[in-house]
């Protein structure tokens, strides 16, 4: 292989016949014989003349043709889709005379005039479908293009391969770096924003689980509080109704068994039971304050009534004798005697009257 277009590519040779004599058509590969007769007829020698053609038709020379393969480097600058932006394409092109005849009919000298054009127009043709950002993606579809394809060129030239690099432009470089930069930025907004929204999310979770268990914990203990308040008002109706049947219908033990059972109620049943019997009382004096003062009734009328209600009024006086197994209640004071005085009035009333009649 030999890189660049340094020697010359077709090389011409008179020859004689003793030159032909002695000529021999190389076996390496990299150089052709192209023999050209008296007429300009161009044929490719690929064996010894016979001593028939070197002493009836000998060629007039050969042209040797170098075949081998070549690279060269071209750098271009490619459109990008932008139009404003341009990529840079450092390109290595292998290439090679593939027919000798036509390349010395045309007179080959340099073919990057040959293959130079083929290459810039179909490269600028690719690239213009990329923006200057996709150099990259640009550089492998054009690398898939041109891989392991051989193309045919004029004048007897073929490119055997062909590698492209591309780069963007200082100023397309810069671009790119800075809306990379940009582009990284917002990212990094857009992760930290997604952060918080979450930290958010998962405390506004915990609030609501936190005030759903608050709430809760809250109803039920209201409700708690509701069935042990039932409960306390039951019990205490349960209690006054007993109490009240008691008093009313004098059960006494049953009344004091009910009290063991509960001692804290004690005072407060004794006081009502106290207050029930004061109000007896005062009905009673009231009755006969009431007929005393319409003189539907005399003293000898009441005698007989006078001395069971002195026991009772004695009997409330010293309510402590009927309830003498219990403790000691508070002495109570004593009621008004306003009835007895007024009977006894009257009676002294209805003794004057008698003796004036």
């Amino acid at each position: 292989m030999k890189t660049g277009d340094q020697t010359p590519l077709i090389c011409y040779q008179e020859m004689t016949r003793a030159s032909w004599r002695q000529f021999r058509p190389t076996t390496d590969g990299h150089v052709a014989a192209v023999s050209v007769d008296r007429r300009s007829q161009l044929a490719l020698m690929d064996r010894r003349p016979s001593p028939s053609e070197i002493y009836y038709r000998p060629p007039a020379g050969v042209y040797w043709v170098d075949v081998s393969v070549h690279h060269a480097m071209l750098h271009l600058e490619l459109p990008t889709a932008e139009g404003v932006f341009a990529f840079r394409a450092a390109i290595d092109v292998a290439w090679r005379i593939s027919d000798p005849v036509r390349a010395v009919k045309d007179g080959v000298k340099l073919c990057e005039p040959i293959y130079r054009p083929f290459l810039e127009r179909k490269l600028r043709d690719m690239s213009q479908e990329f923006e200057v950002g996709s150099f990259a993606d640009a550089e492998r579809h054009i690398n898939t293009y041109f891989a392991d394809r051989a193309v045919d060129l004029p004048s007897g030239v073929a490119m055997v391969r062909c590698i492209v690099k591309l780069a963007p432009e200082d100023s397309a470089r810069n671009h790119i770096q800075q809306r990379t930069f940009d582009r990284h930025k917002a990212e990094r907004r857009n992760a930290e924003h997604k952060a918080h929204l979450h930290g958010a999310e998962l405390q506004h979770d915990w609030n609501t689980t936190a005030h759903g268990l608050a709430m809760q914990s809250l109803a039920h203990g209201q409700e708690t509080a509701a069935v042990e308040q039932r409960h306390r008002e039951e019990l205490e109706q349960q209690r006054i109704a007993h109490y009240t049947s008691a008093l009313q219908t004098g059960g006494i033990g049953v009344l004091a068994l009910q009290l063991a059972s509960s001692p804290a109620d004690v005072s407060e049943v004794v006081q009502i039971m106290l207050h029930q019997k004061q109000l007896d009382l005062e009905s009673a004096r009231d009755v006969l304050n009431t007929l005393m003062e319409q003189r539907l009734i005399t003293r000898r009328d009441v005698q007989d009534v006078m001395a069971p209600i002195s026991k009772v009024i004695a009997d409330r006086l010293n309510p402590t004798a009927s309830l003498a197994h219990r403790e000691p209640l508070p002495e109570l004071a004593a009621p008004p005697v306003g009835p007895v005085g007024q009977v006894e009035e009257s009676e002294g009333l209805d003794e004057d009257e008698s003796d004036h009649d």
